[in-house]
Order: C-alpha cells, then structure tokens, then sequence
C-alpha cells in the first residue's frame, strides 16, 4: 500500500482514500478479511510512525535554526517576546525538508504577520505551537486509527473507548465513574464540532479542533495542581460540577431528567419556555425524559455561547416553529414569560423587550434564517436575554 511521503503531501493533517481502505464495522467481513484489514491498518500506521520522527527532526531543526539566527526581542505585557522577519523565515524555507515548506504556505506566514503586527514579523512562539499542534495531530491520528470506523471517521462510542484507554489511565486523581466522565468530554467535543445529532466525526474534524490537545491540557494541570488552562472544560473538576448539577436534578434517581426538574437549574434563572425546549429538541427516553447526554449538550452550550455550535442550539431552540426562521411572534411568546423568571424587574414590558430584541436582530417581516442569525455578531447576547435572568440584567444594566 502506497504511503504519503512529506514531499507529496498538501496537508501535515493526514488521509487515506477510502476506497484503500475495508470498513472495519463492516459485520460481513470474514474473521480472514478482518486480520488482513488490521494488518494493512497496521502498516500505514508503522509508515505514518516514521514520517511523524522525520518530521519532528525536521521541525526541531527549522526551529533552533530560527532560534540561532539573529532575532528581534520586544518586551511587552507577556513578558519578552523573539520574533524572525519575513525577509529571514523566507531565506530559511527555501533550504528547508518540504514537510516543513508545507507546514508554512504563503496564507498561513500572511495570517502569522497580522497576527503578530510588529514591524513585517512573526513572533517565534506561533511557529512553535504550530509545530506543537501539528506534531500532536499526527500522533493523535496514528492512535485514532484502531478505533477508527473507516480510517476517515469515528463514532461517539470508538471515541469513548479511546478516552477510555488512553487518558483515563494517565490521571491522578481518576473520576469516579470513568464512564460517564469518557460520556462528558466525548460529547462535548461532539457537540463543539457540530455533530450532536451525527454518529461519527472526521478525524481530519477531529485533529484540526485541537479539542485532544485540550483534553491533554486539563489532564496535565490537574496531574501536576497547575492552573487550569483556559479552556478547562475537560477537567475532572468541571467533570464533576456538571455531573453534580445532573444528580441534582435527577428527582427520581433514574439517570433522566423530565422538564419539571430543570426548572430548579442553576436556582431557576432560566426561562420555562426555553428549558422545555430542550426536550423538543433531543433525543429523549422514559415518559419524555432527557439523558446525562443530553444535559451535556444544554451545558456545552452555555458554557461556550459565542461558538458556532452553541449559536446554532440556541436557535434551534428558541424557533418555536421549527420551520428554520426566527420571526416577531415567537419571540413575544418566548418573553411572555419574563416577569416570571426576572421577577426583581417590576418595570419589565414583554412588549417593549419584543421591539428591542426585534432591532437587535433586525428582523424583517419574515423572520430570519439561521445563516443570518449567526452573522449577526450580537446572537449570543440575544440568546441569553431570552433565557436566562441573570444575561437579562446584565444587558440592562450595560450602562450603569
């Protein structure tokens, strides 16, 4: 089987034809087709083993050449910071391995200066997290591919298995239900790239978030009692808040939630109208109830609100009519419940909060679509008007 060599590659992400490839859930497939399935499997991940060690020689090799060169040094709010001009990155890649002219095309140096904006250079700390993510996707997707489906995607239930065998083991402090914390991350991470409500992600998807690194991230400031980093949803202390919260609510003890009992989340702040939607809009089980899953979804989407993903449940939600527009009338009936979860504003008027929501959005006659809702860059601050009372206060008292 042929193998991608760093010279021919267009992406440091890797792929496989399909076609190359025998889908391994595949139930027709003879115990034979299996092992040599797994075997081929096997092989292109040895390959891929080697093309990761040459690259990294030859990644660690551009980097202390950068580093060893002359270098700009500016003192700024972070600290010191090394920074290389455009005229010397060039000068440097025209003799670099082209695994490393393909990590640095002409878009991303162009993105690097505007993010750097100093003097037509490029902080040395982006080339090397650069390489560092790159380095981690490469090695993430050699031990992605046993559990993959078809070497191209992942189910929700492969990428629990996979948390389950390699993170699980390297903590600590391990959560104690190991299942429902591989059940947490795998479903926020499934709910950030957009497939809720899919099986499977591409690994391509999957590597390019960064979502793993994260993953790792929180697992190593924890190991270690280092802060958590910024972004610390997959911590086994943010773990366990959600899960807390969960076990809170779940009144009958059965691992579901009914509609009655989320009205006691986070001490009721929340709109009726909006929490109900919830269970219209998941899957849900016993008597109209919704799973620990599903929770994690509502969760993931408070917690990241000015994310695609989260700006898309948000209208899902708050479309009452389920026909892909956003319109005047549902966002009335959405506010006629507002005296009941802002009752310390005795000048609320759903009426008037109609007439400024409906600005804010600049809704026309029909509505708006949700390609309109999420370009309109103030969505989350409208979404959590209608939903909750304490974004309703804060947006009311945005100029005391």
């Amino acid at each position: 089987m042929p193998t991608d060599e760093p010279s021919k590659r267009k992406s440091i992400l890797p792929t496989i034809p399909t076609s190359l490839m025998l889908k391994k859930s595949n139930e027709a497939l003879s115990d034979f087709e299996r092992t040599f399935n797994d075997r081929v499997m096997d092989i292109f991940a040895e390959n891929r083993r080697i093309d990761v060690e040459e690259f990294k020689k030859n990644a660690e090799c551009f980097l202390n050449i950068i580093r060893s060169n002359k270098i700009d040094l500016n003192w700024g709010e972070g600290g010191e910071s090394r920074y290389v001009t455009i005229t010397r990155l060039m000068k440097i890649l025209k003799t670099s391995p082209q695994s490393i002219k393909d990590l640095l095309p002409h878009n991303t140096v162009s993105n690097f200066v505007k993010i750097t904006n100093y003097n037509l250079t490029i902080d040395i700390t982006l080339l090397e997290e650069l390489v560092r993510t790159v380095i981690h996707a490469e090695e993430s997707y050699i031990k992605l591919l046993p559990f993959s489906e078809n070497s191209t995607e992942i189910s929700s239930y492969s990428l629990q298995d996979f948390v389950a065998t390699h993170f699980i083991p390297i903590m600590i402090e391990e959560p104690e239900n190991p299942v429902y914390y591989t059940a947490y991350a795998v479903g926020t991470i499934f709910f950030l790239l957009g497939a809720r409500r899919r099986d499977c992600v591409y690994l391509k998807d999957l590597l390019a978030s960064t979502l793993l690194l994260q993953l790792e991230e929180c697992i190593h400031a924890e190991n270690h009692c280092l802060s958590p980093p910024k972004i610390d949803v997959f911590t086994v202390a943010q773990f366990r808040t959600t899960l807390s919260e969960f076990r809170f609510l779940d009144s009958q003890r059965k691992g579901l939630l009914a509609p009655a009992d989320l009205k006691f989340f986070r001490d009721g702040i929340f709109n009726e109208v909006f929490t109900k939607r919830i269970f219209e809009i998941s899957i849900t089980y016993e008597d109209g109830r919704i799973d620990f899953k599903a929770f994690v979804d509502f969760v993931t989407a408070l917690k990241f609100r000015h994310t695609t993903a989260s700006a898309k449940y948000h209208f899902e939600i708050l479309d009452l009519k389920d026909d892909g527009l956003l319109d005047e009338e549902e966002i009335r009936s959405i506010l006629q419940n507002l005296p009941d979860y802002v009752p310390e504003d005795n000048s609320v008027n759903p009426e008037v909060a109609t007439a400024e929501l409906r600005d804010m959005m600049r809704l026309n006659q029909n509505g708006i679509t949700l390609e309109e809702f999420l370009a309109n860059r103030m969505n989350s601050t409208f979404a959590g008007f209608l939903s909750n009372s304490d974004d309703y206060m804060k947006y009311e008292r945005r100029e005391q």
